[in-house]
């Protein structure tokens, strides 16, 4: 990738899901309610040489294409890749010609599972509820070797929140990390293409409070000693890196 001289562009793609598909009022008591592209900017938006941007493809705003872009960072979502909406066919479509022109990308949770679904791997829900919490992570030896988890020690934690999970690794991709019921909890898909299960750019108060309404004492399982941030900044910092 050819020296630039200005910020590393990095879009933000929100795909919390379409409105009324979701219960966005578990949210209201935040400040920026559901628009996580506005926590994002704010947690992030002051690494040096980054200059983020969101759009929200759930409600039909248009995703980027290559000449606009030097990162990507592809959020969760409250829909399972076997939903096939609207909106994640779109994305299937895009994603390629991101890999193509080997933008860097960082898959989140859902996005996680839709990178690795579109890859080959199997997608299933867990039969006994969701993996809620901040948990220990392992890494494998490749982890502890990957540029995204520089600092990071074996068994640090990171929060989780899904109701599914990638069952295997897909292929050609290298497994980063997992956890107690999460093999497949990040992966390197070559490229700088990266996926974690878990929400690395979550805070307790943005992903612990959406069990408030059906399962309070989910609530109690998220801390704040975590590295979540660590992991997003090296990332960021290696988009900034790719473009110099």
């Amino acid at each position: 990738m050819a020296a630039i001289d200005r910020s590393a562009r990095v879009c933000f793609v929100e795909m919390m899901g379409e409105p009324g598909s979701y219960d966005a009022s578990v949210y209201d008591d935040l400040e920026d309610r559901d628009r996580e592209g506005v926590w994002f900017h704010k947690n992030f938006g002051a690494v040096p040489g980054i200059e983020i941007f969101t759009t929200n493809v759930c409600i039909g705003e248009p995703l980027p294409g290559a000449d606009q872009v030097d990162g990507l960072v592809l959020a969760g979502s409250y829909n399972s890749v076997h939903d096939n909406t609207e909106w994640q066919q779109v994305v299937r479509q895009w994603i390629p010609l991101m890999r193509e022109h080997r933008i860097p990308i960082l898959g989140i949770c859902g996005s996680h599972q839709l990178l690795a679904h579109q890859q080959g791997a199997d997608v299933i829900r867990y039969s006994d509820g969701p993996f809620a919490g901040t948990f220990p992570t392992e890494l494998t030896k490749a982890g502890m070797a990957s540029p995204i988890m520089q600092s990071i020690q074996n068994n640090d934690c990171f929060h989780y929140a899904n109701n599914e999970h990638v069952t295997e690794v897909p292929n050609g991709c290298t497994v980063l990390a997992s956890s107690s019921k999460v093999p497949v909890a990040a992966l390197d898909f070559g490229d700088h293409c990266y996926s974690t299960q878990f929400h690395p750019e979550a805070t307790v108060e943005t992903l612990g409070t959406i069990w408030k309404h059906t399962s309070p004492e989910r609530c109690e399982n998220y801390h704040t000693h975590e590295m979540g941030d660590v992991l997003v900044r090296n990332f960021l910092n290696l988009v900034v890196s790719q473009c110099q």
